[in-house]
């Protein structure tokens, strides 16, 4: 994760946050355009993010969830203001893109999923979670209409002959997703936190909800492929998952939608 260290006073915070800042190393460590992250090296340290009013308040009420169930960090605090401030607990380790853990592939594998599986498994009877399927289409198909088409992040195999033959499969497929599986929507690497081999949090739920699970496996096997620089792991993903839960002609088409994100 890169980091650039800032000044705490070139922030805008609310009252509560400016005196955990006092006396701090505060570094940007934002990937977004739509939200900034900061790490706060203070005590156990701290991970602050703002964005829009309202945009975070679905993450703080997921993470909070999750960490009741051992999958995410700790919510320290949510203001929504002018801006919306989420402030969790830093979590201890490297994320899953760390050398260490990529020169053990099978076994980085398994980790992450089992615990893909046990998200994935969570009943939600006791946490109401937002259908993401309708929006994800939804979003996709603005897209195509925008004139979106970006699929350079694809390896050369996965790539489509034109944004016709995408949109083609986006209406092949739409029908068929899944609305019921609390997902985590951005199962990279990065995002994934282990300590010493030992599973610590999910981190960054923002693209979360009840979706389909071809999206989380989607990204998990793109990471992979993207950080291993080879794609040999994916049919050990799958058999770790379990292919009985698994359509291949769906998580293929999965790219479909994201080249028009």
């Amino acid at each position: 994760m890169k980091q650039r260290l800032i000044a705490g006073e070139e922030l805008s915070l609310p009252p509560v946050l400016k005196k955990l800042l006092q006396n701090s190393l505060v570094y940007d460590s934002s990937s977004s355009a739509e939200a900034r992250v900061y790490a706060i090296d203070k005590g156990q340290g701290y991970f602050l993010k703002t964005a829009a009013k309202g945009r975070l308040a679905k993450e703080a009420a997921l993470t909070r969830y999750c960490h009741s169930k051992g999958l995410a960090t700790e919510v320290l605090d949510y203001i929504s203001g002018d801006q919306d401030w989420l402030l969790t607990a830093k979590v201890a380790g490297e994320d899953a893109s760390h050398i260490e853990y990529l020169s053990d592939p099978k076994r980085l594998c398994r980790i992450l999923v089992d615990h893909m599986l046990k998200l994935h498994s969570l009943s939600l009877s006791d946490f109401p979670v937002a259908d993401k399927t309708l929006a994800y289409i939804e979003a996709a198909e603005a897209g195509y209409h925008q004139g979106r088409f970006n699929q350079c992040f694809l390896p050369p195999q996965q790539r489509f002959q034109s944004q016709e033959e995408a949109y083609r499969r986006i209406q092949e497929l739409k029908l068929l997703l899944q609305h019921e599986i609390l997902i985590h929507g951005d199962f990279c690497l990065p995002n994934m936190i282990l300590d010493r081999w030992q599973f610590q949090s999910m981190i960054d739920w923002g693209e979360a909800g009840k979706s389909d699970r071809h999206i989380d496996l989607f990204w998990l096997i793109w990471s992979l492929q993207f950080n291993l620089k080879t794609d040999r792991y994916k049919d050990y993903v799958l058999d770790c998952y379990g292919r009985r839960h698994i359509d291949l002609d769906i998580l293929d088409g999965i790219a479909a939608f994201e080249v028009f994100a």
